[in-house]
C-alpha cells in the first residue's frame, strides 16, 4: 500500500507524457511538445481556459456569460471567440478537447499535464509516505499564485472562485512544504529554505514559527 501511495504521487509530477502542458500556477503558460505557444492577449480566454479545466462537469454558456462578461452587448458571441481560440491552443488533429455538447461546454485535459491537476492528483493519492525527492518535485510545481496577475473588473462570480482555488493551492503548498520539512535533516540549508516558504504561506502557522526558531537556534541565530 506504501508503495502505491508513493508511486501515485510520484507519477503526478513525471516530467514526461503528453505533449500540452498547462501551466496555472504563476502566470499562464500552454506548450505542445516542449514549446511555449503565444496566448491571446485576452484575460477571459484564460480564466475561460482555467475555470473549464477544473470544472468537473460541463458547464452552461449561459453559466460561462454570467461568469465572466458584465452584460456586454454580445456575451455569447464573445464567449464563442473565446471557445474558438482555445481550440486553436488545445485542439489536435484528431483529438478534440473543448467539446461543446448542446449548449454545454466541456474541456477535456485528461492527456495533457495540468500542474494544478497533478498537485490534486497527488494530494488525493498521499503525501505522507512520499520521498524527500518527490516531495521536492510535487513542490517545484508552486511556481507562483494561481493565475498570478490575472483580475478581470467587475466579475464577482469569478473572482470569488479564483479566490477560493488561490487559498486552497496555498494551503496545499504548505503542506507539501511542512513534509518535507519533516523529511529533511534538521541542520540542511534546504530545510530552513522550506521554513522561510512555509512562514510566508502560512505567517500565524504556530508550528512553523516553532520550527523555524529552533532552526535558527541550531544555525546560531537564536
Amino acid at each position: 500500500m506504501e508503495a502505491s501511495v508513493v508511486a501515485g504521487v510520484e507519477s503526478a509530477v513525471d516530467s514526461t507524457g503528453a505533449g500540452i502542458r498547462v501551466r496555472m500556477l504563476g502566470p499562464m503558460a500552454i506548450s505542445r511538445g516542449g514549446a511555449p505557444l503565444a496566448l491571446p492577449p485576452s484575460r477571459k480566454l484564460r480564466a475561460l481556459i482555467a475555470y473549464l479545466a477544473l470544472a468537473p462537469n460541463a458547464v452552461m454558456r449561459s453559466h460561462l456569460c454570467e461568469l465572466l462578461w458584465d452584460i456586454p452587448n454580445d456575451p455569447r458571441g464573445e464567449l464563442r471567440w473565446c471557445l474558438s481560440k482555445a481550440r486553436g491552443l488545445l485542439d489536435e488533429p484528431g483529438r478534440r478537447r473543448v467539446e461543446t455538447v448542446q449548449d454545454a461546454v466541456r474541456l477535456d485535459l485528461s492527456d495533457c499535464r495540468v500542474d494544478v491537476i497533478d498537485i490534486g492528483a497527488a494530494m488525493q493519492a498521499g503525501i505522507d509516505k512520499a520521498s524527500p525527492e518527490g516531495l521536492r518535485d510535487l513542490s517545484a510545481l508552486f511556481e507562483g499564485d494561481f493565475l498570478e496577475g490575472l483580475e478581470i473588473d467587475r466579475s464577482p462570480f469569478f473572482h470569488s472562485w479564483l479566490t477560493a482555488q488561490r487559498r486552497r493551492l496555498r494551503a496545499c503548498h504548505a503542506a507539501v512544504l511542512a513534509h518535507q520539512v519533516a523529511s529533511l535533516p534538521a541542520g540542511a540549508q534546504e530545510r530552513f529554505a522550506c521554513l522561510d516558504k512555509w512562514l510566508q504561506l502560512a505567517p500565524f502557522d504556530s508550528q512553523a514559527h516553532e520550527l523555524m526558531l529552533d532552526a535558527l537556534g541550531l544555525r546560531g541565530q537564536w
